[in-house]
């Protein structure tokens, strides 16, 4: 459970780091975003209910690197509870979150009108991804205008190990082009 997050939460913090048209909309100290979702998944034949939050955060910058902190938190129906936090320097002109798939896991990407809880009916680019050997299968929708993630859809299926459905949103945030 605690991969899967560290999946999920290395791709939000690659995808607000591409270098869109709107960057300037969100990227300054202090700039935050917070996600949650929770899921229930079976894993070697138990039933587990999961709940997550994951908050970024951008402490620093300058002209070619923005410095990210990315803290998770996870609880479990089993008792089960992960937190960790990263604070990383990323290049910006380098940075993709689809540079975090091979180029073959990329399926599609399309333009679509969304409507996300707490934040209103948003145009987005919609990026998919598979790594059908791992049984994954990702949706990434970002925000059109300025470029920050706002909501992802995995879904993982495993031969009788693990399966689950999570669906990860923005809840909060201080960027005013999405408030």
């Amino acid at each position: 459970m605690a991969a899967i997050l560290l999946v999920v939460g290395g791709l939000l913090v690659s995808s607000i780091l591409t270098k869109p048209q709107g960057q300037d909309a969100w990227l300054f100290k202090g700039a935050y975003a917070k996600y949650e979702g929770s899921t229930s998944m079976t894993v070697m034949g138990f039933d587990v209910s999961v709940s997550f939050t994951v908050r970024q955060e951008v402490v620093d910058f300058n002209n070619t690197h923005a410095q990210v902190t990315t803290s998770f938190r996870m609880s479990s129906s089993v008792g089960e509870s992960v937190e960790d936090e990263n604070t990383t320097w990323v290049p910006l002109s380098q940075a993709s979150f689809i540079n975090a798939f091979d180029a073959g896991n990329f399926t599609e990407s399309y333009e679509a009108t969304v409507n996300i809880p707490g934040i209103g009916t948003r145009t987005c680019t919609v990026y998919e991804f598979e790594i059908s050997d791992e049984g994954l299968t990702m949706t990434v929708y970002v925000d059109k205008a300025i470029g920050w993630p706002l909501k992802m859809t995995v879904s993982m299926t495993g031969e009788n190990l693990m399966n689950l459905q999570l669906d990860i949103n923005l809840t909060e945030t201080n960027i005013p082009g999405l408030k």
